[in-house]
């Protein structure tokens, strides 16, 4: 064989080679597209405390366990104590202010009572001596002065009548529904709600990480302190193109690889994907349109990012949240191709352990 028609033989088995390849990168890109960009995505729970003070004792270490409600960190109580012991004697306070305004009370309705019958004592003796003074027994001044005294009785009474008035506004309602020992009482559920807030536990069940919390810092209130890596709800975001997710159903079965379990694959399914991404988000901010004016011929393709929940129960502790991953949708249930992918999946887990 000359080699002319070596050469040939060989450049038709590399172009046969080549379709093939070829063929096969349009097929899996059609009906089990694969991407890299994906990663371990887990709830993470920036915990603050609620109250400001000095950290007097950190209960947790760096990568600790903890389950919802353990202790992770204490804030002085020294003054949310002092003021639990203030809206506690404010509480008596106010109590003792409404036992003083209803003896006054008390002492303006005996007044009202002694007013009414001054009152009336007036009237009968304005009536006597205008009798009297029909008769000319009497003279008229002293029936005008008596009329005085009555006008003077009543004005006696609406005053007694008035006090009273003040005297049940400033008390207002008895018992339970009195306003004054409500405020106390509101008062001194504050301050005990503070004074619970300086005791941080734990939100939900997680990981503490990257653990920089010291004795003696000074907490602000509602500033992150700690991180919580929650163990539930964990799930795997993954970006693919836009068109390999053409054939993909809702609830596809998934393949999924991470750089570091080689060798491992473990099955999935689809849960969700985006709506949409940042480049096709409008926003009413007085902008003009920007235009691409890129004259490539083959621009870059747009990802859409999917959400993929592993059968497994959880994922391995020594995945952390973030780890990179592979993951490999297929259009069907059982479609001949699985076990190709299974493979192709095994091989990409190996060599990007590898590299």
């Amino acid at each position: 064989m000359t080699a002319d028609a070596n050469f040939n033989r060989w450049m038709k088995r590399a172009s046969i080679l080549f379709g093939l390849i070829f063929g096969y990168i349009l097929f899996a890109d059609v009906s089990i597209p694969m991407t890299p960009h994906a990663s371990v995505q887990r709830p993470v729970i920036t915990v603050a405390p609620r109250v400001a003070g000095e950290v007097t004792h950190v209960a947790v270490i760096n990568n600790q366990a903890v389950a919802k409600g353990d202790l992770l960190f204490t804030v002085d109580a020294s003054d949310y104590e002092l003021a639990v012991e203030k809206a506690r004697l404010a509480v008596q306070e106010a109590s003792r202010a409404n036992d003083t305004l209803s003896a006054e009370l008390a002492q303006a309705e005996a007044a009202i009572t002694e007013a009414q019958i001054n009152q009336r004592e007036m009237q009968r003796e304005h009536q006597r001596l205008v009798s009297l003074a029909k008769k000319n027994l009497v003279s008229d001044q002293q029936v005008d002065q008596m009329a005085t005294r009555v006008e003077a009785a009543q004005a006696q009474l609406q005053a007694a009548r008035e006090s009273r008035h003040t005297v049940q506004v400033k008390l207002g309602k008895a018992g339970e529904d009195n306003l004054r020992l409500r405020v106390a009482r509101n008062q001194l559920k504050q301050a005990a709600l503070a004074l619970s807030r300086t005791q941080v536990v734990a939100p939900a069940a997680g990981i503490v990480s990257n653990l920089q919390l010291t004795r003696g810092i000074q907490a602000q209130a509602n500033q992150p302190l700690l991180s919580l890596v929650a163990r539930d709800n964990e799930r795997i975001a993954a970006d693919f193109r836009e068109k390999s997710l053409a054939h993909i159903g809702q609830h596809a079965p998934a393949l999924v690889v991470f750089d570091a379990l080689p060798g491992s694959v473990f099955h999935g399914h689809l849960d969700s994907r985006d709506y949409g991404v940042a480049q096709g988000q409008l926003l009413a901010d007085g902008q003009l349109a920007q235009p691409d004016d890129s004259d490539r011929w083959v621009r870059d393709a747009q990802r859409v990012r999917v959400y993929v929940s592993v059968d497994e129960s959880a994922l391995p502790d020594s995945l952390v949240t973030g780890a990179r991953a592979t993951v490999m949708l297929e259009s069907g249930e059982s479609g001949w191709y699985s076990g190709l992918a299974w493979l192709q999946m095994k091989i990409v887990s190996l060599l990007h352990y590898v590299y």
